[in-house]
């Protein structure tokens, strides 16, 4: 057993025995700003008819047939619940920071929640550099580490609804000493499983830590069903993208990489580049440049 393995516990692959219920009931709601959020170049409803909107569609209609999704279209949640978990787990990471994975995972929640008016949880898998708050304006709460390593917390304690839409964000939660001891459990395990079992017609979403600045990625990769490797393009070194895939694709082989800030010749594409709606992260906040479209 390597020295990673040995970091997440053997005891991550073991039966999931009994599931920790979380009731989906009593989740406070909070409501959306979605002029705040097309300010930070989110996908909204306001975007249909823009070249963002085009690649999104691409992207998570790509990342639905993988699941198949399409395949459980219809079928009875008593059936889905039968046939074991569901494939509806994606995990979003990259190879360091900055190349736009918070970013590419608020925009497919945002996309497959509005557009597909599909179920969304979108959790932030990352307490040590947590985005997915500010890009709601949600305060620091309880969150991931305190759902897994609190038998007695509820999804109602940790998770806020958006109002009128089907998304569903559950932040970073508390300090933890050892992230990847506690997302490597079996407790994170059952979360997960719970979480799954919960949404059967919808995804859950996690955004992790890119795959070279902690091992905290390589155990929510356990749980996932899809991972989606962000590459921010003509900057990351290829001997680091290699790096990180290997030790990604050692415990699951189903990855697909997303190609960010990518300019595309005129003609070359179907759709425009997903680059130009990119909002560049200066330490804690956004700042006020966006690139040009032409």
């Amino acid at each position: 057993m390597g020295l990673i393995d040995k970091a997440i516990g053997a005891a991550a692959d073991a039966t999931i025995g009994a599931r920790k219920i979380v009731a989906i009931e009593g989740v406070p709601e909070f409501a959306i700003d979605f002029d705040a959020l097309r300010a930070k170049g989110v996908y909204t409803e306001a975007a249909r008819e823009d070249a963002q909107a085009f690649e999104l569609r691409a992207i998570k209609r790509r990342l639905l047939r993988r699941l198949g999704f399409m395949r459980r279209a219809g079928r009875d949640r008593r059936l889905i619940g039968a046939a074991g978990r569901n494939r509806n787990l994606i995990l979003v990471t990259s190879t360091r920071p900055g190349e736009g994975k918070s970013f590419a995972a608020v925009n497919l929640a945002m996309s497959l929640a509005l557009e597909e008016r599909i179920p969304v949880f979108l959790i932030d898998g990352d307490p040590a550099r947590p985005r997915l708050r500010s890009y709601f304006g949600l305060a620091e709460g309880p969150g991931l580490t305190d759902l897994i390593r609190e038998p007695s917390a509820s999804l109602a304690s940790v998770a806020r609804k958006a109002s009128g839409l089907s998304l569903t964000l559950i932040g970073e939660g508390g300090p933890v000493p050892d992230a990847t001891g506690l997302f490597g459990s079996i407790e994170a395990n059952r979360v997960f499983a719970s979480l799954s079992a919960l949404c059967p017609d919808g995804v859950i979403i996690v955004d992790s830590p890119p795959m070279l600045a902690t091992t905290e990625t390589l155990a929510l990769a356990r749980h996932a069903d899809e991972v989606v490797f962000v590459v921010e393009a003509d900057s990351t070194a290829q001997p680091a993208v290699a790096a990180a895939l290997d030790e990604l694709l050692d415990l699951n082989p189903n990855v697909s990489l997303l190609l960010n800030r990518c300019l595309v010749p005129a003609g070359g594409s179907h759709y425009a580049a997903y680059e130009y709606y990119e909002k560049r992260y200066d330490g804690d906040g956004l700042d006020a440049e966006t690139r040009d479209r032409g």
